[in-house]
């Protein structure tokens, strides 16, 4: 790798792990807009395309989402929704490997759901 391209991918790394320190740290908490992506490469002197790369990783490792014409918001913290559906799917093939029964399943469901018992 020459000089120059070494020098970009430690700027992108730079604005990953800074955003990712800030993040984790609470600096910039859980629902916080963050600067648009020309408004933070204007701040830092950097190529907004390095700044829309590093916003990208950040979303891809669940830091942030990005929300078309209105921002990039902090969601470090939130459970991703397939992370949710991926245990339900674990617990579901757990209960049906020791002999629980579909309807047991939704019996146990219905009463959660109707507030009927504790989880």
């Amino acid at each position: 790798e020459g000089a120059e391209v070494r020098a970009k991918k430690n700027v992108f790394e730079n604005i990953v792990d800074e955003l990712k320190r800030l993040i984790e740290s609470g600096a910039i908490p859980k629902g916080e807009k963050l600067l648009s992506v020309r408004s933070y490469a204007v701040e830092r002197k950097v190529n907004p395309n390095t700044v829309a790369k590093a916003y990208t990783a950040l979303e891809e490792e669940g830091y942030i989402r990005v929300l078309l014409k209105k921002g990039a918001y902090v969601v470090y913290g939130e459970e991703k929704e397939t992370d949710k559906t991926q245990e339900i799917e674990r617990c579901f093939a757990s209960f049906k490997a020791s002999g629980v029964t579909r309807a047991e399943l939704e019996c146990a469901m219905e009463k959660v759901f109707a507030g009927g018992e504790d989880v």
